[in-house]
């Protein structure tokens, strides 16, 4: 009854004082966004490589004071748990990097919906998603032109730069658009009014945004109809064209996969054909991945295939009390599971890293000077030859936008040995790793960091396929039988030129 009546004078003093100074809730959420975006901050200044200056990364250190800049300009909006998930969800995508993320762990209930989900389809934004009201015309797998007199992607790339992340890659543009024409009451954005349509071959049709207030829930649900995520799960079997991997995780369940490779090595590799199917991955251990790779083409080409850094290179964790506890809990973990190369791998870690912290220092092991200044190798250009492979088929690779983290590795090492990559454009990674996630003071959000380094290696991705897949990724069989042609005929004609 107290929180009822509290909530009636809070909503009268909205409606009766107005202008006048900011309610109680008002100055709470204010504070709230303020300790919060001081944890994330200082979260990435102390645990984050790209934040030591020693590393000389001036690209991140570009991306940090964008960061500090956009919340010194947005905290004095924050009024409401809209305006303060916005601004943390703005502080996570100014990094432009897919492993920082500011999480909600309370979402909000309702969203101010349009009626209309977007979705991406050769390189547009499509409708796939319309509640036609009375009298509104049917625009149904119409392509989006553009909102408030700006063209689409001119209207759109700001958005998703500002809440989403990088608008320069397609799989980024693919996660985002569903969520264009909904409204989360952000304060920093100006929600459209109208938008143009136009479907092939007729005029364009401008449309009035119709909004109204819808649950989450169901937005969420209707998004995960019109997505139609395929995965490809995880299983070794013969389809018509040879054999099919499937492979949607790199977690340790993914060491199903790898010995199920290795059980049917002999048929793998005398097949006509071989699929590595990532659809669905969003990254885990690599090292699932080249165990697969090595059981298929043997162990000279696999070896011939690995990306040959500099000489100054190597893998450098960055120094803090923060990194150092996650590292002591893989540790203990490692340890209570008996797991040896986990800790013969942390042990020396975490020795070196109490060292440093005594000395000082902002790495672990010390920086060499040369890092400051070593190039990323081009990872991405395949070997110019490599040895015969034991496999005596066709490789085939398959990914979607939803390859991000460890499955770009993956994506990596099989377009190198020669695959033929169809689907979708995946996501990027940088040479960060190791992420961790830590609950924000307010308990309302989580936020996350790297905590590693590479050094001498450069982005993995984004891979644009050589040959697009046209069809929806949820169909399975469809996108089986597509694939026995398709590669049967890109055979044909590599043989013939």
């Amino acid at each position: 009854m107290r929180s009822r009546v509290w909530a009636t004078l809070v909503a009268i003093t909205g409606i009766f004082c107005f202008p006048c100074q900011a309610t109680p809730i008002e100055n709470a959420w204010h504070t709230i966004a303020v300790k919060d975006s001081d944890a994330a901050l200082a979260l990435i200044e102390t645990d984050h490589p790209g934040a030591a200056r020693e590393l000389g990364d001036t690209a991140f250190q570009a991306h940090l004071a964008l960061a500090k800049a956009h919340i010194a300009e947005r905290l004095p909006k924050v009024t409401d748990y809209p305006s303060y998930s916005a601004l943390m969800a703005g502080l996570a995508a100014d990094f432009q990097d897919g492993h920082i993320w500011s999480n909600a762990i309370v979402g909000a209930q309702r969203i101010n919906s349009s009626g209309i989900l977007l979705i991406r389809r050769d390189g547009h934004w499509v409708v796939g998603v319309q509640q036609t009201l009375d009298g509104e015309p049917d625009i149904k797998d119409s392509v989006l032109l553009g909102c408030d007199d700006k063209d689409a992607d001119t209207w759109a790339f700001p958005r998703i730069a500002q809440f989403r992340g990088d608008p320069s890659l397609e799989a980024i543009r693919a996660s985002a658009a569903l969520w264009l024409l909904t409204d989360d009451s952000n304060p920093f954005l100006i929600r459209p009014s109208r938008c143009r349509f136009a479907k092939p071959g007729l005029q364009p049709q401008d449309v009035v945004l119709h909004w109204h207030p819808a649950l989450t829930a169901r937005v969420r649900t209707a998004v995960e109809k019109v997505m139609k995520h395929g995965d490809a799960g995880l299983s070794v079997e013969p389809f018509s064209g040879g054999w099919w991997i499937g492979l949607d995780t790199l977690d340790d369940t993914a060491q199903k996969v790898v010995d199920l490779v290795r059980n049917n090595q002999a048929a793998l590799r005398g097949a006509p054909m071989v699929v590595i199917d990532l659809r669905g991955n969003g990254g885990g251990d690599s090292r699932y991945s080249n165990a697969i790779a090595r059981s298929l083409v043997g162990d000279k080409t696999f070896t011939a295939a690995q990306v040959s850094l500099p000489a100054c290179s190597g893998d450098f964790w960055r120094v803090s009390p923060g990194v150092l506890a996650a590292i002591q809990h893989n540790l203990e973990r490692a340890e209570a599971d008996h797991d040896a190369a986990g800790i013969s791998f942390y042990r020396p870690v975490v020795n070196d890293m109490k060292q440093a912290i005594a000395a000082h220092r902002e790495f672990s092991p010390s920086l060499p000077v040369c890092a400051r200044n070593t190039l990323a190798v081009n990872q991405d250009k395949a070997p110019q030859s490599l040895p015969p492979s034991e496999m005596k088929g066709r490789l085939v690779l398959i990914t979607d936008h939803d390859c991000f983290s460890s499955c770009l590795i993956a994506a990596n090492l099989f377009r190198r040995l020669g695959a033929l990559h169809v689907g979708e454009a995946t996501d990027r990674s940088t040479r960060y790793m190791e992420v961790r996630e830590e609950i924000l003071p307010s308990k309302l959000r989580a936020f996350s960091t790297l905590q590693k380094v590479s050094v001498g290696l450069g982005d993995y991705g984004p891979y644009i396929p050589e040959i697009t897949y046209p069809g929806a990724f949820s169909e399975d069989a469809t996108l089986k039988t597509w694939i026995a042609a398709l590669a049967d005929r890109h055979h044909h004609e590599v043989r013939n030129n």
